[in-house]
Order: structure tokens, then C-alpha cells, then sequence
């Protein structure tokens, strides 16, 4: 009996340990008193907020003994962003509330501060339904606040206003808006009757145009105490993850929780479900989350207490989060590296397109020499190893005979160098603004296209293959990033019409691998294939003194991802991803320069162009799943910028004895979204010696491995260097070799 008893308590205890081990726990850091050394209960801490930047800090004021007052708002700056051991208590500024609108003192009670999505609206409630809105001056500016900045509330009592009979709030101690402030939460977090009301708003931002959505029950929740309080409310960036905080009267021996619920429509309560709950403990000690925050795009929780424990009272707790919101479960943020994804797409498309066309460029500007090999880099300028390869790629294989190959024993004289081979390389890098529901990424791209071509009456035919490295680093705070390898294949013709113009036109086919990654562990992988067109028409007629030349170009894709799973870094983040096909597009229009200067027999040529860019991309839907609760959910991804402008300058030497230099610099910048990318381009070539040789083999399957060997004839002397370099590498691994040998 007593071991079968013992049997049966393991088991418990297994099953308790291994459903608790999935649970995400943040992780304490530090914690601070927001007071005055003597000075307790100023403030006696309610709610908070943090700005972005995590530059300012928030305290609002809860009427206790001995406080002056109960509507007062405390300013802390932060030294050291989102770092409250910085938080400058001393020279703290106070902003009293009284007399500018609804008394927020009144009957003590909870008080909430929450702003709009740019900071430049004050949102304070307390718990008896009473508001005050303000506009700021400038975001954040809370210490602007007077009676001109008051914003008319109709006199509403939000405890009553949108609801009535059994669903009037008792106790409003929590109040949040999503993302574009078309809807509103109010809590009511009173023993015994805690739900939440949804109120959608016919404004974005005033509380006062609201109609009653929905209310969800959260009486209910398992981990609730019997005639529990919840507190503060808030949705995690894209409105799938809700969470509510527990809070205790006085009481600091009885454990709180932290309850979460997920949401498979964004920001929509009827779609609710209970996940789980986290026990709130900070230094050691039960924490009573009166207030409560996210910082840092949800990689920091601060939690305000104005209960007495251990730490004494009104402390404020900083903890820092495994993931975005990462509190019970973690999730990666879909939306940003889906959104990632779908640009890595896009920028393959944009990346082959670009280069052949300069090529079109290139032989229109040289159309009346015989050779059109043309070996071109397009580079980082803080990669000079890189940079002294591309100089010596340029000169391998100019002035070459090539034949066109052919398994018949006989060519004919017409075969022979109608074929001109060509090589780019190109770096370049950038960053993809933030959006309301996607953070901002930084991007590199770095590639090696190889081709061919041949001239006939004019028009122009090829092939080219490009390699091409991603890398997208997601700038949340998580680590995460995308690393991508595509192989493209391309065919491509440039013909001439009427009237000295082109139409220019290229079919192409990509392959990608895209791995995603967590604090450089590998969690995902996914393949991808696409094909794609483009073409552009432009007109080489020459208008105005500046010479300017108009060109069109229209460039479509279509992409498809396949399904995938995305391990995550803890043990319940696994996230199965459904298939996905997407259409990319653009069109364009703009002028160009290309002004060519004759000096003897040497030429300048000066050219660039600017370009504006609508970008024809519809929003994505992408559907998942978490494991935790098998709940398949919806992401959208929004076009990040519809109007884009693209400019690039540059000049081109070529002298007489065919030694070439050029440089080229080009900005892609986003108009109505923070965007950008840059390059810049550079050449240097010359004609090659007949007493010297230059081999260059590239190996992008074998960690882009490059070989590179020069022999050169002097006299009865040989001089002869080899090397190696990987490409690609973060950490490059290079080696070279350097002999000089006789022959008498």
C-alpha cells in the first residue's frame, strides 16, 4: 500500500514537473525604489510606462497615507536605456493632474497610463471610470501637460459608458488600445466578476466614440485565486498574445501569476483561448503586479508593486524575457520574419535584374569595340581584400579570343568570338524600416553572377547564373536572423526599335535555402523556388542640355516557400508554418544620364540616373500553428513601403590603352516607410599582357572557396603567386604563396 502510494505521488509530482517545465519564466534582473530615501509612498507606485527608447520612465501616483496626492505623474530619466538601476531618482520630475480635468485622485483607487502608437497622446484612468486625455507636444513630452493640451472626453464615465446591468465594470484597473487605436480594452479587475470589454472605436485614439464589441470572461481562468484581482492589460506587438496581471491588497506571503491567452484573430477577443499562467516572483520574493509593463520591443518586463515585502515598498522590478513577449510561451515574431523571408524573395529578383540590365548598359556604352568581356565587382568599401580580388577578376579575361563550343570538328569563321563572357560581383547592405506590426531589419546581401552574351545586328542574347548570400538580422533584441542561399538562372535579350530606342527583356528561375536562426542555433529551415520577368523600354533620343534619357521598367515575381517548422530556442516554441505563395512586383519610371566626354583617344563617361518605384506587392497571409495549443492563426504581411525612389551617380575612365576605371554609387530609399539600401560600385580594368596569365576559380558549394593564380614573364624570370580566400566567411580564411623561378 505505502509503495503503491508512493508510486502514485511520483507520478503526480512528474506530471506537475513536466507541464510547469514548457513555461517560460522571465528572468529577474535588478529591482529599484522609485522614492525618496524617507520619502515613502512618493509615488506609491500604480501604473507604469516606459517610452521606446527606454530613454524615460513612467510612475503614476496611488493615494495612500501620507501622499500629497493621488494624480501625479513621476518623470525618472534613464542613464543607461532600459536599465532602471540608472533611473536618476533625485532629479525626477513631478506633474500633478489636479485641476486640469476629471479629479484622478478621487476615492485613492488604481490609476493606468497608456499613450497612442507615436507617443504624442496621454491616455490616464482610474479606477472609478474617471480620464483625462492630453496632446503632447512632442512624444512622451508628459511634463507639457496643462489645461490647453486637455482633450474633451464628453464627460464620459468609462466604468459605465459601454457597458450596463450585469457587465458594468466594478473596478477599472486596466486599460490598453492595439496597435492603430480602432479598439479599446477596459478592465475590470474586481474580486469575483473579472472580465475585459472590447470597444471599438469610430476614431482611432478617442475613447469617446466607442461602441461595445465583445467581453470576455476571465473569471474562469484555472490559476485565479477565489476572489482574486487582475490588473494591468497588454497585447504583445501583433495582438496573438493577451496578458493579464494578478495583484494582492496587502498581502505578500500568497503567490501571483502572470495569465496569458492566445487570440487566432489579431487583437479580437471572441477569439480568445487560455494558455497558462507564470508565477510572479521577483528577487526571491511573491510580487504583487499592481502595474506592469513591456520594454525593449517586448525582450523586457518591468512590474510595479505598491505592496510592502522583503525589498520594502513601491519597488519596481526589471526582468529580462528568453524571446519577444516571451512569458509562458515563446513565439517567433511571424510577421517580422515571415515579412523577412518574403524580402530576401524579393531582393533576388531585384539583384538579378539590376546586374544584367547595367550589363545592357555596358555594351550600349562600348558597343563599337570588338570584346565585350567585362568582369565587374560591385562591393562593400570595408572589404579591401575583396576589393583587391575584383581588380585582378576584371583584368583575366580581357582582349581573349573565345570560340564558341561545339561538338562538330569544324567552326566557322562567323562562330568566332560572337560569344563575350562576363562576371559581377556585388555587396551591398541596408535596413527595412519598422512598420505597426513588423520590426525593422538590417540586411546584406552579397552575390556572384556569371554570363554570356553575344552581339548580333544589334541585339543582344544571353544566359547568366548568380550565387547570392542573404543575411537579415532582426533587429527586436531576440538575436534571431535569416541566413539564405539562392542559385539563379537567367536568359535575357536586349532588342533595338525604332526611333534609337530598346526594350530589354530577362526570364529567370531562382532556388533558395533559407535557414532560420536563434542565438545562433539553427531552429528552421525552409526552401523556396520562384520565377520571374522583367523588362524595361528606354529611349536613347537624348532631351534637354543635361541630356537626360527616360526609361520605364516593369518587374514581376512569384514565389513559393514550402511548409516548415520552427523548433525555437525554448522547449515550447515549436511553430509549424503552412505553405506559401506570393506574387512581388513593381513598375517604374525615370532618366538617365550617360554623357561621354572625348579627350584624344580617351574617353570619360559620366552617367547615373534617377528612378521612382511603386511597388506592386499585395499583402501576404500566412498561416501557422503553436504546439501549445495546435491553434491555427493568420499573419498578415503589409506591403512595407508602396513609394520608393532609387538614384545612382557615377563616372567611367577609359584610356586609350584600354585600362579602365569607374565607379558607381546607388541609394534605394522608401518615401512613405524608414527604408534603405546602399552600394557602391567600382572598376578597374586594363588590357591583358600576353607575357602574363591570371586564372580565377570560384567554389560557392565549397564554402565559397575562391583560388586565384598569376604568372607573369620577365625576361628569363618567372614570377608566379597563388591564393586562396573564402568569399563569403564572417571570419575569412585566406592564404597566399609567393615564387620566382629562372629558366636559362
Amino acid at each position: 500500500m505505502i509503495k503503491r502510494l508512493f508510486l502514485i505521488v511520483f507520478c503526480l509530482c512528474f506530471i506537475v514537473n513536466t507541464v510547469h517545465a514548457g513555461t517560460v519564466e522571465p528572468v529577474f534582473k535588478q529591482l529599484k525604489d522609485p522614492n525618496l530615501d524617507g520619502a515613502d509612498n512618493e509615488p506609491s507606485t500604480s501604473g507604469i510606462a516606459i517610452t521606446p527608447d527606454g530613454k524615460k520612465f513612467f510612475v503614476m501616483d496611488n493615494l495612500e497615507a501620507g501622499a500629497t496626492d493621488g494624480g501625479a505623474i513621476f518623470i525618472y530619466d534613464l542613464t543607461t536605456a532600459f536599465d532602471i538601476s540608472t533611473m536618476d531618482v533625485t532629479n525626477r520630475t513631478i506633474v500633478n493632474t489636479t485641476g486640469l480635468g476629471d479629479d484622478l485622485g478621487f476615492g485613492n483607487g488604481k490609476k493606468t497610463i497608456v499613450f497612442n502608437n507615436d507617443g504624442k497622446k496621454l491616455f490616464l484612468f482610474n479606477t472609478h471610470g474617471l480620464a483625462q486625455f492630453h496632446n503632447l507636444a512632442s512624444p512622451y513630452d508628459v511634463a507639457s501637460i496643462s489645461a490647453s493640451t486637455l482633450i474633451p472626453d464628453d464627460g464620459l464615465n468609462y466604468k459605465t459608458a459601454y457597458n450596463s446591468g450585469a457587465l458594468e465594470i466594478s473596478a477599472l484597473y486596466g486599460v490598453t488600445f492595439n496597435n492603430d487605436g480602432t479598439r479599446m480594452y477596459l478592465n475590470d479587475g474586481h474580486k469575483n466578476v473579472t472580465d475585459i470589454t472590447q470597444v471599438n472605436l469610430s476614431t482611432p485614439f478617442d475613447p469617446s466614440s466607442g461602441t461595445f464589441a465583445f467581453n470576455l470572461n476571465t473569471e474562469d481562468i484555472p490559476d485565479l485565486r477565489v476572489n482574486g484581482f487582475t490588473f494591468e492589460i497588454a497585447f504583445d506587438d501583433d495582438g496573438t498574445r493577451l496578458y493579464i496581471s494578478e495583484g494582492l491588497n496587502n498581502s505578500t506571503g500568497v503567490p501571483t501569476f502572470m495569465f496569458v491567452y492566445k487570440l487566432s484573430t489579431p487583437f479580437e477577443l471572441s477569439s480568445a483561448t487560455y494558455v497558462g499562467a507564470s508565477q510572479i516572483v521577483g528577487n526571491g520574493n511573491n510580487v504583487s503586479a499592481i502595474g506592469w509593463t513591456f520594454g525593449n520591443n517586448g525582450m523586457k518586463a518591468y512590474i510595479g508593486t505598491e505592496d510592502a515585502n522583503d525589498d520594502g515598498d513601491d519597488i519596481i522590478y526589471e526582468y529580462d524575457l528568453t524571446c519577444p513577449y516571451g512569458i509562458v510561451l515563446c513565439e517567433t515574431d511571424a510577421v517580422t520574419a515571415i515579412g523577412a523571408q518574403v524580402e530576401i524573395a524579393k531582393n533576388v529578383i531585384h539583384q538579378n535584374s539590376s546586374t544584367i540590365f547595367k550589363r545592357f548598359e555596358w555594351i550600349r556604352r562600348n558597343d563599337e569595340r570588338d570584346n565585350l568581356a567585362n568582369h565587374n565587382i560591385k562591393l562593400n568599401i570595408h572589404n579591401p581584400i575583396l576589393a583587391a580580388l575584383k581588380t585582378n577578376l576584371e583584368n583575366s579575361l580581357n582582349d581573349i579570343e573565345y570560340t564558341q563550343a561545339s561538338l562538330k570538328k569544324e567552326n566557322s569563321e562567323i562562330n568566332k568570338k560572337n560569344w563575350s563572357y562576363w562576371s559581377h560581383g556585388d555587396i551591398s547592405f541596408g535596413r527595412v524600416g519598422d512598420t505597426g506590426s513588423s520590426k525593422p531589419k538590417e540586411v546584406k546581401t552579397r552575390g556572384i553572377m556569371f554570363g554570356a552574351d553575344k552581339l548580333v545586328d544589334k541585339k543582344i542574347f544571353g544566359y547568366a547564373f548568380r550565387y547570392g548570400n542573404d543575411e537579415v538580422d532582426i533587429d527586436d533584441g531576440s538575436s534571431d536572423e535569416l541566413d539564405a542561399q539562392t542559385f539563379s538562372l537567367n536568359i535575357y535579350s536586349s532588342v533595338p526599335l525604332k526611333n534609337r530606342s530598346n526594350l530589354n527583356l530577362l526570364f529567370g528561375a531562382s532556388y533558395l535555402m533559407i535557414d532560420q536562426l536563434g542565438k545562433d542555433q539553427v531552429t528552421g529551415k525552409r526552401n523556396g523556388k520562384q520565377i520571374y520577368t522583367s523588362m524595361s523600354y528606354e529611349n536613347e533620343n537624348e532631351y534637354t542640355k543635361y541630356e537626360l534619357i527616360p526609361f520605364g521598367k516593369l518587374e514581376m515575381g512569384i514565389t513559393q516557400f514550402s511548409d516548415y517548422t520552427d523548433f525555437g530556442v525554448v522547449s515550447n516554441s515549436v511553430e509549424s508554418h503552412e505553405s506559401l505563395t506570393f506574387k512581388t512586383g513593381n513598375i517604374s519610371a525615370g532618366l538617365k544620364f550617360d554623357n561621354i566626354l572625348y579627350l584624344n583617344d580617351d574617353t570619360i563617361s559620366r552617367n547615373g540616373f534617377i528612378e521612382y518605384i511603386y511597388d506592386l506587392t499585395p499583402n501576404i497571409d500566412h498561416y501557422l500553428k503553436n504546439h501549445i495549443d495546435n491553434t491555427t492563426i493568420k499573419k498578415t504581411i503589409n506591403t512595407h513601403s508602396l513609394h520608393n525612389v532609387k538614384g545612382n551617380i557615377g563616372f567611367e575612365y577609359i584610356s586609350s590603352d584600354g585600362r579602365t576605371i569607374a565607379f558607381n554609387y546607388e541609394r534605394f530609399q522608401s518615401l512613405n516607410k524608414s527604408g534603405h539600401k546602399d552600394s557602391l560600385f567600382i572598376k578597374f580594368g586594363s588590357v591583358k599582357k600576353q607575357n602574363a596569365n591570371f586564372d580565377v576559380i570560384y567554389d560557392p558549394i565549397n564554402n565559397n572557396n575562391t583560388k586565384v593564380s598569376y604568372l607573369k614573364q620577365m625576361g628569363n624570370f618567372n614570377l608566379k603567386l597563388n591564393s586562396n580566400y573564402s568569399l563569403f566567411n564572417k571570419i575569412p580564411d585566406y592564404g597566399a604563396n609567393l615564387e620566382i623561378f629562372g629558366t636559362f
